[in-house]
């Protein structure tokens, strides 16, 4: 039934020009008088849409009007990450570093919150073992990697820690102590 429907006003689409030819006979046979009769609906065959790929015409619309409020520009050269800010350090005073001798994989975590508050740590690794020691490395590495630092091998199993901002020119003091055994130093 469905179907026929359709056959139906599809045949009503394509047929324009049985619509004209309806109109004439219908005039003729109203101008004749005829008794009152009610009123009945006429049923009009509808059309169907017909949808095409062109583009629509744009309709002006004159009552919807878009408040524009100016965004805040991001700014240039910056990343929207926040960063953390190194506690100042005031030219007077001579920057400070902490000595540290851990035993353990889990005293490392002291000595990343030193180098994360701005200050400089030497760590020594001679009391812990090679896995120990690669391991605490490794950590502080991706520590001093978060802050912008950076860290250096002293010599033999110590290491210099330091916090973005922080220069060290040890090169010449480093290169007379290349041969001497650092363990002599440890009474410090």
């Amino acid at each position: 039934m469905a179907f026929k429907d359709f056959l139906e006003k599809a045949r009503d689409f394509f047929v324009i020009g049985d619509e004209d030819e309806t109109v004439g006979p219908q005039a003729q046979v109203a101008s004749a008088p005829t008794p009152p009769v009610a009123a009945q609906p006429q049923i009009q065959p509808k059309r169907p849409q017909v949808v095409t790929n062109s583009a629509p015409t744009p309709e002006p619309r004159q009552e919807q009007k878009k408040q524009v409020r100016p965004e805040p520009m991001p700014n240039q050269g910056h990343s929207n990450t926040p960063k953390r800010k190194l506690p100042p350090q005031t030219q007077g005073l001579t920057p400070t570093i902490a000595i540290r001798e851990p035993a353990a994989y889990d005293n490392v975590m002291e000595s990343a919150r030193v180098v994360r508050n701005g200050e400089s740590v030497l760590l020594n690794f001679k009391n812990m073992s090679d896995q120990q020691a690669r391991r605490s490395i490794d950590f502080l590495t991706g520590v001093i990697f978060t802050i912008d630092g950076d860290i250096q091998n002293v010599g033999g199993q110590i290491f210099l820690l330091t916090p973005n901002g922080m220069a060290v020119d040890a090169e010449k003091e480093l290169s007379v102590l290349s041969g001497r055994n650092f363990e002599g130093l440890d009474n410090f």
